[in-house]
């Protein structure tokens, strides 16, 4: 049995960690239940038998994320991340586990991360890559998610036994489901370019706890390997994600920033709404009022996260 790897100070957390989170049937759900239809192809299923999870304790770091296991979105709760005198360390690779993986072949780095000549923030690495090159998952762990994500087109999100989460985008295929156990080096999909980009391309993101850091602070992307086996975060290395996480590559417009709060009526005086503008996604939107799409959800009596509409009237709280 895999344990959750060592990290400094963190034990001192676990009282945070008994409160239950709802589970709904686009948020928070456990990934015993096979919800996802993803794109298969059998040649891809070859590496390795791809045994599923059965019982909440075999999630990867489950209560070190509060029981935050969301198989639809990438991020759609804000955890606070366990600092302790303003350092993370995490080691990478157990005695034990397999070694670490790099996710494929590439030939450049076509867009690095952090702040773009556009303005926007791209909160990965982009790799230029061969249309259907293989894609591996670079420690051992379980998915988390496993389907066509917006701009990020067909994505897998892959979350370690550390905490840490991996994110593969513009694929062109996935065998995976949510829930499966993955080793490094197990194939995961194809690459492609799916979601907002035109050439081949895989999008490749580091996060802890649901927000993402530089990839380059833990992999040597000349060498295709780790730095060193202990990664050391600090609060400044992690960006906490509100307006930033929409656009990853520059390459498309970002969507309007226009956002209009709108007061409610006698009917709740403390109530927030928001009016939908061209572009947008509840995600985006639940960054913007600090809140989840499950909430925005609920509030709105809607059932489907992807069928907003731009004028549309939305309570955010």
């Amino acid at each position: 049995m895999k344990r959750l790897l060592a990290f400094f100070l963190i034990l001192s957390y676990g009282f945070l960690m008994g409160q239950s989170i709802d589970v709904t049937e686009y948020s928070q759900n456990i990934a015993l239940k096979d919800t996802v239809a993803v794109t298969f192809d059998s040649a891809m299923r070859l590496s390795t038998a791809y045994p599923s999870i059965h019982e909440t304790y075999q999630i990867p770091a489950y209560n070190l994320y509060q029981q935050y296991w969301d198989v639809n979105h990438l991020r759609s709760k804000a955890l606070e991340i366990p600092f302790a005198n303003d350092r993370l360390m995490l080691l990478l690779v157990q005695e034990g586990n397999h070694n670490f993986v790099f996710p494929c072949t590439f030939g450049e780095i076509s867009c690095a991360y952090g702040l773009t000549k556009r303005g926007d923030f791209h909160p990965g690495v982009d790799l230029t890559v061969e249309y259907q090159t293989l894609v591996k998952t670079c420690f051992d762990g379980v998915v988390r998610m496993a389907k066509p994500y917006g701009h990020y087109g067909l994505t897998v999100v892959v979350r370690h036994y550390n905490g840490l989460e991996t994110v593969y985008a513009h694929l062109d295929k996935v065998c995976v489901k949510p829930g499966q156990m993955v080793n490094a080096g197990d194939v995961i999909g194809q690459t492609g370019h799916s979601g907002n980009v035109k050439d081949n391309t895989l999008h490749f993101e580091t996060r802890f706890m649901n927000e993402h850091f530089n990839p380059e602070l833990m992999i040597d992307f000349d060498e295709e390997d780790l730095l060193k086996n202990t990664l050391s975060l600090s609060s400044e290395d992690i960006r906490v994600i509100r307006t930033d996480q929409i656009g990853i590559t520059p390459k498309t417009p970002a969507a309007p920033t226009t956002q209009t709060r709108v007061p409610t009526t006698s009917e709740n005086a403390n109530a927030t709404y928001h009016i939908v503008q061209k572009g947008e996604t509840l995600y985006r939107i639940s960054t913007l009022y600090h809140t989840t799409v499950d909430r925005i959800l609920k509030l709105n009596n809607l059932d489907n996260p992807d069928k907003i509409s731009e004028g549309q009237r939305l309570r955010v709280n």
